[in-house]
């Protein structure tokens, strides 16, 4: 989704490629640092442009994960640069082992072929005394060098197996061949929680980045584990086991004072809007509250509800739909056989669905 946190800096191959506002901080922090060293104007911006051009790596980096995905019949939809590294959000991800271990070894696989490219520049078109060359401070002289060694840096960073990182997909994917994707994405999450604590200790120390790092790892692979146990149990079910025929209605035409008062006596979630006594739409508890503070009670619940909220098909997979629902943000979907509307379907009533499933596997 889109951030308004964000600069978007194009669509190449189709991607959205954006800049957090974050990364400001570390350009803010890389002058901080080389000014306390003393380093001069010139020397400053070198430092600026070697971060840029490291970043412009990273991107590559991130293409070559994305391009890989989509080959492979993946989906991706963005790619972010934070002042960490690159986030490429890949929305649908091969779950073929062999598949997701090339997209994984894609991204290092670039850095790797951008050193090499830099090597042979160094070795053949410009070569210099690496021995007798001063690494204090970066200059025009070994801006090629450390260009170099620091994407060798990207490599062995990446290949730590710490789940979500490169590595931690590695190592998961050459566990799934043994074993069910979800008990390999605990055991991945399991040993990328340790590097993650390792990091965020290492960050008191040597440099707070780790600390951001480790989070990264934390949060990031909970969150992913998370949604593979959804997967693992949504996936063996449809929209229909769970869809609710009997729902409130509203009519277009009447007011958000009245929806606000069946809203407190009658539906806590939301209601189905009609017009002439056919489905118009989708009057949410967020709408309504939107609409309330726009429009007064006196406002009419054409003004506030949704109306192009794209339906679902009740054998359409439960995962499928709640990962749709996640992305778009939605409370309710609604749902139609052949055109035919029939119910709805809540992200409330879905998760209580899993958690119930959950507790019985």
């Amino acid at each position: 989704m889109k951030s308004r946190f964000s600069l978007n800096l194009g669509k190449p191959f189709g991607i959205r490629v954006s800049i957090h506002w974050t990364f400001s901080l570390l350009i803010a922090w890389i002058v901080f640092i080389t000014v306390r060293q003393g380093l001069g104007t010139v020397q400053v911006l070198m430092h600026i442009l070697f971060v840029l051009t490291l970043f412009v790596c990273v991107v590559l980096h991130e293409f070559g994960h994305s391009l890989t995905a989509i080959r492979l019949g993946g989906k991706v939809k963005s790619i972010t640069l934070l002042p960490i590294g690159g986030m490429a959000n890949i929305t649908e991800m091969p779950e073929n082992p062999k598949d997701e271990f090339m997209v994984s070894a894609a991204g290092p696989l670039v850095n790797v072929a951008i050193a090499v490219i830099l090597w042979l520049y160094l070795a053949f078109l410009h070569p210099v005394d690496v021995e007798a060359m001063g690494f204090e401070a970066i200059t025009a002289g070994n801006f090629p060098v450390m260009l170099l060694a620091a994407n060798l840096f990207i490599v062995a960073f990446n290949l730590i197996p710490a789940f979500p990182m490169d590595g931690g997909r590695l190592f998961r994917s050459a566990l799934s061949i043994h074993m069910s994707r979800l008990k390999a994405t605990r055991i991945a999450k399991d040993i990328g929680q340790v590097f993650a604590i390792i990091f965020i200790f290492a960050g008191f120390f040597i440099n707070p980045f780790l600390v951001i790092i480790g989070l990264f790892i934390i949060l990031g692979a909970r969150g992913e584990y998370e949604m593979m146990k959804y997967r693992h149990i949504l996936n063996n079910y449809t929209v229909g086991d769970i869809v609710k025929t009997d729902y409130e209605e509203l009519d277009r035409d009447d007011s958000l004072g009245e929806a606000a008062e069946k809203l407190a006596h009658i539906s806590d979630r939301g209601f189905v809007v009609t017009s002439g006594g056919e489905y118009a739409g989708i009057l949410t508890k967020n709408d309504l509250i939107k609409g309330l503070s726009t429009y007064g009670k006196d406002g009419m619940v054409r003004d506030a509800f949704s109306e192009n909220i794209e339906k679902v098909a009740p054998d359409a997979t439960l995962f499928d739909v709640f990962k749709k629902m996640q992305m778009n943000r939605y409370d309710m979907v609604p749902v139609s056989d052949n055109e035919k509307f029939i119910g709805i379907l809540d992200m409330e009533s879905l998760n209580e669905f899993f958690l119930l499933q959950k507790a019985m596997s």
